[in-house]
This record gives C-alpha cells, sequence and structure tokens, in this order.
C-alpha cells in the first residue's frame, strides 16, 4: 500500500468518525429541543398575554381600577363606581368631539 492510499484511508476513517460524532451530537441536542418543548410553549404564551396587555393598556388600566375598588368595598360599590366613570367618559368624549358646548 503506498503513502498516498494509506493517507486517503486514514481521510476516510477520520470522516467516518466525524459523521458519527455528528450524528450523536444531533441526537442530543434533538433530546434537549424535545425536553424543552413545554418550557418554551409556556413561555410563547406568556410573551402573547404580554403582548395582548401592551396593545390593550385600557383594559390594563380597567383591571386595576377594578382590584382597587374591590379591596374593600362590595360589588354595589363597584357598580356605582363604573357608572360615574362611564359618566365622566361619555362627558369627556363629547367634550373633545366639540359636541358640548
Amino acid at each position: 500500500m503506498s503513502r498516498i492510499e494509506r493517507r486517503l484511508m486514514e481521510i476516510a476513517l477520520q470522516k467516518e468518525r466525524l459523521i458519527a460524532r455528528a450524528e450523536a451530537q444531533r441526537a442530543a441536542v434533538g433530546e434537549c429541543v424535545d425536553r424543552l418543548q413545554g418550557p418554551i410553549a409556556i413561555a410563547d404564551r406568556g410573551v402573547a398575554v404580554a403582548r395582548f396587555l401592551r396593545s390593550h393598556p385600557l383594559l390594563v388600566a380597567a383591571a386595576a381600577a377594578a382590584l382597587v375598588a374591590l379591596r374593600g368595598r362590595g360589588l354595589l360599590a363597584l357598580a356605582g363606581r363604573a357608572f360615574s366613570v362611564w359618566r365622566l367618559w361619555r362627558s369627556v368624549s363629547a367634550w373633545a368631539s366639540g359636541r358640548l358646548a
């Protein structure tokens, strides 16, 4: 066997080892990804909720106001406040649109 043939055999053997190593690494990465699918799905859902809340700041403010109102008061008091806020909103909206003289 010539020196070139031996070198080609070494290269072919090294190539086979590298292919086997790459397959083992692919399998390990696949197992890691499988284990992380649950946590990644939860994180994706959290990001979706955050984006929704970010795009609806009025909803967040209303929820915060409801929590503050419910803290020490009953449902009737909350309904009264909601009605007052609604009337105030209508007045401000009418004033802003120029309907109120």
